[in-house]
């Protein structure tokens, strides 16, 4: 009896495991890559007619696969919301459509004014896109443009731009151009759902070079998720100094030669550190902003002679004024559009939260009528003459 029991457990155990095997196992939701269509990039502009967003989906092309050449084709839907300009994506191409190579999507300035929230929302919750992409503000006037090959490109096809795009973000470290500011998806989720931290995102225009066709062109300022300004590229060196650290750029500087003559020192910047101070007396708010660079000395013209302590002392000096000058203007005309783009009234809420309580109802007031003033100090420090002996 027990002999007989224990077979007929071993048998039902059996064809549980082989059951099992058959209804739990497997990717029940796999689909082959012939059933889906997947996307490199995405361009987002409103709808030319009526309320909505017209989307440029950069589709890969895998026909030259075989001859390991990939080239694009674009795909243009509209839809009153972002998901539903996507859903029409499926219902043109009748497969699946994947985001999960995407690097980076494109807005439009028009997009970006209206609020970048619906997009990043739709990003950051769908489960076909990384949650770890890049927005840039498209420098054109619309974002489809910089996803369109030109018309004298001899193989359009060729080339998949949005992977391009995101090359040329990361061929910029951070500290070293616009990209320095380019927070991922998930990033510029948490700051528009908390309200914690400003928002700038990079603007991206097209380049003349055939190597490569976009170039950096300086950042898009926010206020909440709506675009309110931008700071031109011809600033970012300063903006940088000032905020994230600035390596590997060169700036001249006019210094006083020991001839008596002024000349065009240029220095290479190799880290810089900034660091922000406030203080709160009187209903007044009042900032510090302290920058150590670090620098070397790259092009030193004419005769100076041995270059001792006292010659390097005139040059740091020199640079410091300069610089200090460009950070302070800078910190003003920002704090007169009420942008906290360098990070002041972040300070506050960070180290004192009873007075952010107050802040936070109106930041763009207190930057416009307190007397915000930043008390600049930059201190540069020369490790290096190059070829110039100390």
């Amino acid at each position: 009896m027990r002999k007989w029991q224990a077979k007929t457990c071993c048998l039902c155990v059996s064809m549980y495991i082989m059951f099992s095997t058959v209804i739990f196992t497997g990717c029940w939701d796999y689909r082959g890559l012939h059933e889906q269509t997947v996307v490199a990039g995405m361009a987002v502009d409103m709808a030319e007619e009526g309320e909505g967003y017209s989307l440029t989906l950069e589709i890969v092309d895998v026909n030259g696969a075989n001859e390991g050449q990939f080239g694009s084709l674009l795909l243009t839907t509209t839809g009153d919301t972002i998901s539903a300009a996507v859903f029409d994506a499926y219902a043109k191409l009748h497969s699946n459509v994947y985001l999960g190579i995407m690097d980076v999507v494109l807005v439009s300035q028009q997009v970006a004014e209206a609020g970048v929230g619906p997009l990043v929302e739709y990003l950051v919750r769908d489960r076909n896109a990384r949650s770890n992409l890049h927005i840039a503000v498209a420098g054109t006037d619309t974002a489809e443009e910089l996803l369109t090959p030109a018309e004298d490109e001899e193989e359009p096809r060729q080339i998949v731009r949005s992977k391009a795009l995101g090359e040329s973000l990361r061929q910029h470290q951070r500290g070293t151009s616009t990209a320095a500011e380019a927070p991922q998806a998930f990033e510029i989720f948490n700051r528009l759902a908390t309200g914690n931290g400003t928002l700038a995102l990079p603007v991206v225009a097209a380049s003349e070079s055939a190597d490569i066709p976009f170039r950096l062109d300086g950042l898009a300022l926010f206020t909440g998720d709506q675009m309110t300004g931008q700071l031109p590229e011809a600033d970012m060196p300063i903006y940088l100094l000032a905020t994230t650290g600035l390596r590997d750029r060169v700036f001249p500087v006019e210094v006083a030669g020991p001839d008596g003559k002024t000349h065009q020192v240029v220095l290479a910047s190799r880290r810089s550190d900034a660091h922000v101070r406030f203080a709160y007396t009187a209903g007044i708010l009042q900032f510090w902003l302290d920058i150590a660079l670090e620098a070397e000395v790259v092009e030193l013209p004419g005769d100076w002679g041995p270059i001792g302590q006292t010659e390097l002392r005139r040059i740091e000096t020199a640079a410091a004024e300069a610089l200090t000058d460009q950070v302070r203007s800078l910190a003003r005309r920002l704090n007169d559009e009420g942008q906290d783009t360098l990070g002041l009234l972040e300070t506050v809420r960070h180290y004192d939260a009873t007075l952010w309580r107050t802040v936070a109802e109106h930041p763009a007031e207190w930057l416009q009528n307190s007397e915000i003033e930043p008390q600049v100090q930059v201190q540069v420090q020369i490790q290096s003459t190059g070829m110039i002996g100390r």
